[in-house]
C-alpha cells in the first residue's frame, strides 16, 4: 500500500514537472516569442534526433529553419541562432566586451584546462595573452624556414609518387604536413609523419572515427565519464583508436613538461616551446602552470592545428584539380615569383589567394555551433531583445553559404575575393571564428596553406576515384565531414612543371 502511494506521488510529481516545463518553455520563457519550431523550443530531443540519430544534420536543419522562420530562430529551449552576416560582430565581439562560452557546447572539448575550454572571458584572455606573441604574424615569419623545410619534404613525397606512378592520398598527406608543422612550431620536435604515409593515414582515420562520436559525447557526457573512470588496462580495450592516439601524445608530452618544469633556471640552451613561454610568463599564477594545464593546452593546439588546416589545403587542392583552369591561373602567377617565394610574397598573388580563401570557406572550419553568451548585457536584434545569459550563435554553414554575401555559394570561384568587394567579404569568413576568441593559430595556418598550395601547383595532377562528394560538407561532427565512406582526396602526380 505504501509503495503504491509513493509510486503515485512520484508519477504526479513527474507529470507536474513536465507540465510546468512545457508551459514555461512554450509560453513564459523570455525566448518564447522568438520564432522557431515548437519542438525545438520544448525539448533538446529535437536536436538529439538530428545530431545523433541521422547523424550530424542539425546545422542543416537550422539553415532550413531560417528559410521558414526568418533570420533569428530558437533552436533549443534556451538557445538562439541568427543568420545575419552583419550581426556577427555583435555575437562574436572583440575583447572589450564580455563574451563567454556555452558550457553545454564545451562538452565536445574534454580539455577543460585549455584556452579553448575557458568558459569565462577573463580566464580565456589570461591564457591567450600568454601565447599571443608565440603565434603572432612576426613569429610565424621568423619561423618560416622551419615551415619551408616541411614543405620541401612534402615535395619529396609528391616526387616519390610521381616517379613510382602510385596514387597519393592528399587528405592523409596534408594531415601529416599540418601535424608535423604545428608540433615542430610549438614544441621544437615532431614525429616526421610526412616520412611515414601509412602511419599518417592511420592517425587521420583514427581521429576521424573519434570525431564521429562528438555529438554523442555532447548530449550524453556520462557515457565518456564512465569510460574515463575505468582503469586504463580495461578502458584501452574499448576505447576508439583515436582516443588511444591522444593518450600516447599526452604521455609523451607529459614527459617533456616534467623536464621543462624540473629544469627551471637551468636551461640556457632551451629550445623554442610553448612550455617555456607558459612556465616563464610572470602574469600567469602557478595554477596556470600545472602539468595537467600544460597537457591540455598542448593537446588542443595540436588538434586544432592539424585537422582543419589539412582539410582546407586538401579542399583547395581538389578544386584546383577539378577545375583545372584555375590551376593554370595559379601556375601563371607562380611563374612570376621565385621558387622560394615567402608567404608574404605569395599573399600578393590574386588567384592563389582566392584559392586559399575558397578552400577555407568551403571546408567551413569548426562546423558546430560556437555559441557566445553576453552575461551582463541584453542584445538587441531588430525587434527582439535577447536576455543576458542567452547562448547565441551563427554557424559557418549559414554564413559561408549566405547568398547575399557569397552568390552561388557552393561553387569554387576564387575571383569572388578580388578587389574591394573581395576584401570586404573577408569580414564574413568564419573559418577561424571571429572576435576575442578567434583561433590563435590563424597566422601559422595561413602560412602553411599558402606554401603548401604553391608547392603542389608546381606539379601536374590527375584526380583518382575522387569527385566533389569527397569534399562537399555533408555531416557536422564539429568538423565538416563529406559522405561517410569517402576515402579522402586521391590523385596521381603526373609530371613536375620544370618551366621555372
Amino acid at each position: 500500500m505504501v509503495f503504491r502511494l509513493w509510486t503515485v506521488l512520484v508519477c504526479c510529481f513527474v507529470i507536474a514537472h513536465l507540465a510546468y516545463l512545457t508551459i514555461y518553455r512554450l509560453f513564459l520563457s523570455p525566448l518564447s516569442r522568438i520564432p522557431g519550431p515548437v519542438l525545438a523550443g520544448l525539448t533538446s530531443c529535437y536536436e538529439i534526433y538530428y545530431d545523433v540519430i541521422l547523424p550530424g544534420q542539425y546545422v542543416w536543419k537550422i539553415k532550413e529553419m531560417h528559410r521558414r522562420h526568418g533570420p533569428i530562430v530558437r533552436i533549443a529551449p534556451g538557445e538562439l541562432h541568427i543568420q545575419d552576416p552583419e550581426y556577427l560582430d555583435e555575437i562574436y565581439a572583440g575583447s572589450s566586451r564580455n563574451r563567454e562560452k556555452y558550457a553545454f557546447q564545451l562538452r565536445t572539448l574534454p580539455l577543460r584546462l585549455s584556452m579553448g575550454a575557458a568558459k569565462t572571458h577573463e580566464v580565456h584572455r589570461k591564457r591567450r595573452d600568454a601565447l599571443n606573441s608565440f603565434f603572432s604574424r612576426r613569429s610565424v615569419i621568423e619561423l618560416e624556414p622551419m615551415i619551408r623545410s616541411k614543405i620541401e619534404r612534402l615535395t619529396r613525397v609528391f616526387g616519390r609518387h610521381r616517379d613510382s606512378g602510385t596514387v597519393v592520398n592528399l587528405s592523409s598527406t596534408y594531415y601529416a604536413l599540418a601535424n608535423d608543422i604545428v608540433v615542430r612550431y610549438s614544441f621544437s620536435r615532431d614525429d616526421d609523419l610526412l616520412d611515414n604515409e601509412s602511419k599518417a593515414a592511420t592517425l587521420r582515420k583514427n581521429i576521424s572515427d573519434l570525431l564521429l562520436g562528438v555529438k554523442i559525447s555532447q548530449h550524453f557526457p556520462w557515457i565518456f565519464s564512465m569510460l574515463n573512470a575505468l582503469p586504463l588496462f580495461i578502458a584501452k580495450n574499448i576505447m576508439p583508436p583515436g582516443a588511444l592516439d591522444m593518450l600516447a601524445f599526452v604521455k609523451k608530452t607529459r614527459k617533456e613538461i616534467f623536464r621543462v618544469l624540473k629544469e627551471h633556471g637551468k636551461d640556457a640552451n632551451k629550445g623554442r616551446s610553448i612550455f617555456y613561454d607558459l612556465r616563464d610568463n610572470p602574469s600567469l599564477p602557478d595554477t596556470e602552470k600545472s602539468t595537467k594545464r600544460l597537457e591540455d593546452e598542448a593537446t588542443l593546439l595540436v588538434m586544432a592545428g592539424t585537422e582543419s588546416v589539412a582539410v582546407s589545403i586538401a579542399t583547395s587542392h581538389f578544386y584546383l584539380m577539378h577545375q583545372p583552369e584555375y590551376m593554370i591561373k595559379v601556375r601563371n602567377e607562380l611563374a612570376g615569383v621565385p621558387l622560394n617565394a615567402s608567404w608574404t610574397r605569395l599573399e600578393t598573388l590574386p588567384y592563389l589567394t582566392g584559392a586559399v580563401l575558397e578552400g577555407l570557406r568551403l571546408s567551413f572550419g569548426v562546423t558546430g555551433r560556437l555559441a557566445r553568451i553576453a552575461p551582463d548585457e541584453s542584445l538587441q536584434y531588430r525587434q527582439h531583445t535577447i536576455p543576458p545569459g542567452t547562448p547565441v550563435s551563427s554557424t559557418t554553414l549559414c554564413i559561408h553559404t549566405d547568398e547575399t554575401v557569397f552568390p552561388d555559394p557552393l561553387t569554387f570561384r576564387p575571383e569572388r575575393w578580388f578587389g574591394t568587394e573581395g576584401m570586404q567579404r573577408r569580414r564574413y569568413l568564419m573559418s577561424f571564428n571571429k572576435g576575442s576568441r578567434q583561433c590563435i593559430g590563424i597566422n601559422l595556418a595561413y602560412a602553411e596553406i599558402y606554401l603548401a598550395l604553391a608547392a603542389a601547383a608546381r606539379f601536374d595532377w590527375e584526380l583518382f576515384e575522387t569527385d566533389e562528394s569527397d569534399v562537399r560538407f555533408k555531416h557536422d561532427f564539429h568538423a565538416a565531414f563529406p559522405k561517410l565512406d569517402s576515402q579522402g582526396v586521391r590523385a596521381r602526380v603526373k609530371a613536375r612543371d620544370e618551366a621555372r
